[in-house]
Order: C-alpha cells, then sequence, then structure tokens
C-alpha cells in the first residue's frame, strides 16, 4: 500500500530543507493562480459584451422584382423540356432504338464479368 504519511513527511523534509525554493515555488503557482483568475473573469466579461451587442438579423424586404442574370444563350431548336409518352410510338421505336448484334452483347457480358471480377476479387 501507499504510505501517504511518507510522503508528506519527505515533503516536509524537502521544504525545510530549501526554504528559499519552496517560497519562491508558492508564490509562483499564487501568481499563476491570480493571473488565470483574472483571464477567465476578463473573457466572462467579453462574452457577456457580445451577447448584449449582437445585432438582430435583418428581414429581406423585396421593393423590386428579382433580375435574372445572364446566362449562356439558347441554341435555336434546342428543346429544355418535353412532355414524354408513357409508350414509345412504332415510329419512334424505329428511329431510336437498335437491336444489338450478338457480338455487341458478347462485348458487353464480357464486360460485366470484367467488373464483377474485380469487385469480387478472389473471393470465395
Amino acid at each position: 500500500m501507499i504510505d501517504v504519511q511518507e510522503y508528506i513527511d519527505n515533503l516536509r523534509d524537502l521544504i525545510e530543507e530549501n526554504k528559499k525554493i519552496a517560497t519562491i515555488a508558492c508564490a509562483s503557482l499564487l501568481v499563476v493562480l491570480i493571473l488565470l483568475s483574472v483571464i477567465v473573469i476578463q473573457s466572462e466579461s467579453k462574452a457577456r459584451a457580445l451577447k448584449k451587442s449582437r445585432i438582430e438579423a435583418k428581414k429581406l424586404v423585396l421593393d423590386q422584382p428579382l433580375l435574372i442574370p445572364e446566362g449562356p444563350v439558347v441554341p435555336s431548336g434546342y428543346i429544355t423540356s418535353r412532355k414524354t409518352e408513357k409508350q414509345w410510338s412504332d415510329e419512334e421505336v424505329e428511329n431510336w432504338f437498335t437491336l444489338p448484334d450478338s457480338e455487341e452483347v458478347e462485348k458487353l457480358g464480357k464486360a460485366n464479368d470484367r467488373m464483377i471480377n474485380e469487385i469480387i476479387g478472389a473471393a470465395p
């Protein structure tokens, strides 16, 4: 077990042998505590002053219409949005859809297999 009385006796002997050093240590500790208390008091007073000086948020009042910024010019014939149908017409299918041939399907399958192998690696 720790013998507290022994430590206290050793500290008392050390202080009696080095009174000058003990006095300087106590004085410096006292100065540090005073400085810390002054810093804490000043920081609290600054925090109170900042709280009091906070400005209320101003509300935005629109008295003029908003100006739309200039942007890139949209080319003629360019449609930014359109109504899409749920199903393609036969004409749209013929115009836009192409059936892939077996070579393209095989390439796609190999590309998918490579991606799967990269993801799972050597996992069992």
